[in-house]
């Protein structure tokens, strides 16, 4: 199909995934949106404490997706709740929400014809992910964690969260650094960043060792928890200290 006609198709899906998530973050038990929250450090002990959409965006990823201690999936109860007709658009991005993989992506910058040029980290699969605004405000190499839907093989999409990542990032996930407790302190992504990521990554056990965690059950709290340990997610109620 030409590349007109994926851009008109993006914009379907991309309302049908906007409408989908919402209504299957509706469905998260408190129980389980808790427990989401408590492990991105985003709990008050009543309720779920970001500090803005973002912060907010990960704890209903982890719920509706991909959620810890065992509850089940929002995706899962709206798939129940509402399924949809079969081989419809609806079915398709129901199916690639329910079954998208998390990962790290480096942001190469806009596709002349639409998209945003981009690689898997570390391995430099190349495709092109279907988001209006994945690449604002990101220099080209920027590193970004994302779970990445495929309603159609030529359509991969980005899910509702993305968080920026740096080397410090990647370290910590390739030392297996504890959540930390400590304050936070809003920061930005460190800059040129392409020569410090290959260096983390230029030992074959670094890049087994990433993938491993890749694969693992949790990689994406894992990574969500880093970036607000960093700052990378801004300020945290409760961690980051009042002038």
């Amino acid at each position: 199909m030409s590349d007109a006609t994926a851009a008109a198709r993006y914009g379907r899906y991309a309302a049908i995934r906007r409408r989908i998530l919402t209504e299957a973050s509706q469905r998260i038990p408190l129980a389980s949106l808790a427990q989401q929250a408590r492990a991105l450090s985003l709990w008050d002990g009543k309720q779920v404490a970001p500090s803005d959409e973002m912060q907010l965006a990960v704890v209903f990823d982890l719920g509706v997706l991909d959620p810890l201690g065992g509850h089940g999936r929002g995706i899962d109860r709206q798939a129940k709740a509402e399924a949809p007709v079969p081989s419809s658009e609806e079915y398709r991005m129901l199916g690639a929400l329910a079954t998208a993989p998390f990962g790290l992506w480096r942001i190469l910058g806009p596709h002349p014809e639409g998209g945003v040029r981009a690689e898997s980290f570390p391995d430099g699969e190349p495709l092109v992910i279907w988001d209006r605004f994945l690449d604002r405000g990101r220099a080209p190499g920027a590193l970004i964690g994302a779970r990445i839907a495929r309603p159609e093989e030529d359509l991969p999409m980005t899910c509702g969260a993305v968080v920026s990542l740096d080397s410090r990032a990647v370290e910590r996930l390739l030392l297996g650094t504890p959540p930390g407790r400590g304050p936070v302190i809003p920061t930005q992504p460190l800059p040129d960043e392409g020569p410090a990521l290959e260096r983390l990554v230029a030992e074959p056990a670094a890049r087994l060792r990433l993938a491993a965690l890749a694969r693992s059950p949790g990689f994406a709290a894992m990574v969500y928890r880093v970036a607000i340990d960093l700052g990378l997610m801004g300020p945290v109620a409760g961690r980051t200290p009042t002038i």
